[in-house]
């Protein structure tokens, strides 16, 4: 069941502390200011990849934007309905896929080793092959220990991503077309 968890997240996210690599091989930065063995990077993006997660964010992306535009339309009592269509349409337009999926690589090269990366790809592609999909004993573990933090991480940082353009394109609707608000104000 942890693993199917997992192949499931897998296929729709992917996030930043990095491993330490003792020194031993040349590292990339990971983003937070720490660096990550070149191989656990490059398993966690081809975990990244197999996964189909950049596919399926596409797919999902008007969904995620409808979503999003519903709770911040609840939260913004003030905002007219022409506000909440303008801040969907230029979500979906500058939402960036490719930022979810640093998300993931990063969670990943934060959550688990090179050989547990190597493991998780191969299951990927048993589950892509309708083969069954049985993860070693030591694997089974180290997912149901990791998969509550990961899953937070993952849905937080993605999260961020999100609200951070959500709250600017909110700016620039307010600053463009402050009757977008107004209105719903004076009407109150």
């Amino acid at each position: 069941m942890k693993i199917t968890l997992l192949l499931a997240l897998l296929t729709l996210c992917v996030l930043a502390t990095a491993q330490a690599n003792n020194g031993e091989k040349p590292s990339v930065p990971s983003g937070t200011g720490q660096t990550v063995d070149p191989k656990v990077h490059a398993d966690a993006i081809k975990l990244v990849e197999v996964s189909d997660a950049k596919q399926n964010l596409h797919s999902n992306l008007r969904s995620m934007v409808e979503q999003g535009k519903k709770v911040m339309m609840e939260k913004c009592q003030t905002c007219a309905p022409e506000f909440g269509e303008e801040w969907e349409k230029r979500m979906v337009e500058r939402l960036n896929v490719d930022d979810f999926v640093t998300v993931y690589v990063h969670v990943y090269e934060k959550y688990f080793t090179d050989a547990e990366l190597t493991e998780l790809i191969e299951l990927q592609k048993q589950k892509k092959n309708s083969q069954p999909v049985n993860p070693s004993p030591e694997l089974k573990k180290k997912l149901e220990s990791v998969m509550p933090s990961l899953m937070a991480d993952s849905v937080g940082e993605c999260t961020r991503v999100g609200a951070k353009l959500g709250a600017e394109i909110g700016a620039e609707i307010e600053r463009e077309h402050p009757e977008y608000t107004e209105q719903q104000s004076k009407a109150r």
